[in-house]
């Protein structure tokens, strides 16, 4: 997925155009680049004709999206519609997609698709220059060679500090083409550096790097996405992130100076970003300012979104009203039962009020008379594929239980009845000792 980031919008287009032939679309079309009715490819399969609208992006794709893909279905008298992303959807989307049956296929069926075609970077990579959808002047071969030179000049692993002034490429391409150096090493099957060893001149040498290539002091987001090293790696080096700042003299941003007004621009940035009101969770992924910031100033997140007049989640939310939204949105998906997993994505309250309130959620079904989502024949197998699937999802180096709640078609119950505690089942697929 980061060599599919790295492409232009129109070469993001061109290599949907490839790999939609790969796996069997025919006719294929690129429409113009303006000018195109809402639709950036027209391709048939199985006798249908698609309109399909790429969306290369940094951000979740919005309803916006699908509405143009679908009325654009008229216009070149297609048969359904589909929009590709390399990012996920918002919730207005995924709401707008059920209604006008758009497929979505974001960046996990892209992920998937990329796994099913090539059998790894390289192979990737190769496939996109020999298309010429993009160049490399560096290739692959290249890098790799030069790390193991270096390896063997040194007689020991390469670390990023030696690569940088020993080697014959800067560590920032290594970081520029996989991510980071550690997704490096990995790729080519060598043991990952060891951050909690890193000197602390060493640490200080990539902030003054990332601070240079931004032109400012940077933030933890930012360094999150540009360092070579985790946050959490300065930040235990250092104590905190402030006297990381401090250390290179920088000015430490005092959250308790910043105009209330500074706060409601924040909020109103992420909010058009996912094209939703945020939770605190969200504002707390997306946002400059935490949502303890605002919890400080406004009391708590709902008197913030209230005083904004924002909708929120009331803590007071009556039986009745649970158990319509439950029923609403079991109608608008067509299921005979919701998982926790739909609750989460398209309902107006999460899981978890329901849990506070009935206990867990089959509890909860099984107060309003609706079917139990219990399966006795679950096998420990198919539990650990979906742990797994959920890990490669998401990107995390380790799942909690809170994330199988939120993303598991199975219950964390489930996982409780066949391995008791969640840490008996880390430690029985090594996740844990």
């Amino acid at each position: 997925m980061h060599a599919i980031n790295k492409l232009t919008g129109e070469q993001f287009e061109i290599f949907l155009e490839k790999i939609l032939h790969k796996i069997g679309f025919d006719s294929i079309e690129r429409t113009r680049l303006s000018g195109d009715f809402g639709a950036d490819l027209i391709a048939s399969r199985d006798g249908k004709k698609f309109c399909i609208q790429a969306k290369r992006y940094n951000r979740p794709v919005g309803n916006k999206a699908v509405q143009e893909v679908f009325s654009s279905m008229p216009i070149y008298k297609a048969d359904s519609c589909m929009v590709i992303s390399n990012q996920e959807f918002t919730n207005a989307a995924k709401k707008q997609a059920l209604e006008c049956k758009c497929i979505l296929f974001g960046r996990k069926e892209l992920q998937a698709l990329l796994n099913d075609n090539f059998l790894n970077f390289n192979e990737l990579i190769n496939f996109l220059c020999n298309e010429e959808i993009s160049k490399f002047k560096i290739s692959n071969n290249q890098l790799i060679d030069a790390y193991f030179s270096l390896k063997k000049e040194l007689s020991t692993a390469v670390r990023i500090e030696d690569m940088e002034s020993l080697g014959l490429y800067s560590s920032s391409v290594y970081r520029r083409r996989w991510g980071s150096w550690n997704s490096f090493l990995k790729s080519i099957d060598e043991p990952v550096t060891q951050e909690k060893s890193i000197k602390k001149d060493v640490l200080l040498d990539e902030f003054r790097r990332v601070q240079k290539l931004l032109g400012k002091v940077p933030t933890r987001s930012e360094m999150s996405k540009h360092a070579n090293f985790s946050v959490s790696t300065f930040e235990r080096s250092f104590g905190s992130w402030n006297k990381v700042i401090e250390s290179v003299g920088g000015k430490v941003n005092k959250k308790n100076n910043i105009p209330k007004n500074s706060f409601i621009v924040e909020f109103k940035r992420v909010k058009q970003l996912l094209g939703h009101t945020p939770s605190s969770a969200e504002m707390s992924k997306h946002g400059s300012v935490a949502p303890s910031s605002y919890k400080r100033i406004w009391g708590s997140w709902s008197e913030f979104l209230k005083e904004s007049g924002e909708p929120y989640q009331k803590r007071n939310i009556s039986d009745e009203e649970l158990v319509m939204e439950y029923l609403k949105l079991k109608k608008l998906l067509k299921k005979t039962s919701l998982t926790q997993k739909d609750m989460n994505e398209f309902g107006k309250y999460s899981s978890s009020v329901y849990e506070r309130r009935y206990g867990n959620w089959n509890k909860f079904l099984n107060t309003i008379g609706d079917k139990l989502n219990l399966r006795t024949d679950i096998s420990k197998e198919e539990l650990i594929n979906e742990y797994f699937r959920i890990k490669a999802e998401l990107g995390k180096i380790r799942l909690s239980a809170n994330d199988i709640k939120l993303n598991s078609t199975f219950s964390l119950s489930a996982y409780l009845n066949k391995f008791r505690t969640w840490n008996e089942f880390l430690r029985e697929i090594n996740e844990i000792n």
